[in-house]
C-alpha cells in the first residue's frame, strides 16, 4: 500500500466521497489531503489535516466500501500524526476509534474546534453525538 498526496483526478475521487459519506466539504485543498491505494492506483481511503492558527484538525476521513475494518484508517491517521506540527484535535462521532491512537476526549479546546463542532451539529447532523478529540500521545 502507498501513503501519499492524491493527484487532481485522485483528488475529484475525494471529492466525491467526501459528497456521498456527508463528510466536511469546507474549503477542500488537495495539498491537506493523503490517499491510502494500491500500486493500481486503487483508492482505499483518505484523510486530512487542516492548518489553523495554533492547532491542527484531522477530518475528512473516509474509507472506501467494502475496505472498511482493514486498517487503512489507522495507517492513514498514524501518518497524519507524524505530520502534524500543533497541538492535534479532531471532531468526531466515533472515539472509540480514535482511542486506541491517542486521542482523548476533551472539553476545553480552540475556537476552530468550536466552530467544527458547530458545523458538524448543523450541517452534519446523525443521531450519535458529537465530541471533540486532542492527541495526547
Amino acid at each position: 500500500m502507498i501513503v501519499c498526496i492524491p493527484n487532481t483526478q485522485e483528488f475529484n475521487f475525494i471529492k466525491d466521497h467526501i459528497t456521498k459519506f456527508e463528510l466536511d466539504d469546507r474549503e477542500l485543498n488537495k495539498e491537506e489531503f493523503l490517499i491510502v491505494k494500491d500500486v493500481k492506483d486503487n483508492i482505499f481511503a483518505f484523510c486530512r489535516i487542516r492548518k489553523h492558527k495554533g492547532c491542527d484538525e484531522m477530518c475528512s476521513l473516509g474509507v472506501v466500501g467494502d475496505q472498511r475494518g482493514k486498517g487503512y484508517a489507522k495507517m492513514l491517521l498514524n501518518e497524519l500524526i507524524k505530520r502534524s506540527t500543533q497541538p492535534l484535535y479532531l471532531a468526531c462521532i466515533i472515539p472509540k476509534m480514535f482511542i486506541p491512537l491517542g486521542f482523548e476526549i476533551v472539553t476545553d479546546y480552540p475556537s476552530e474546534l468550536k466552530d467544527k463542532l458547530n458545523y458538524c451539529t448543523s450541517e452534519l447532523v446523525v443521531p450519535e453525538k458529537y465530541v471533540i478529540m486532542k492527541y495526547s500521545k
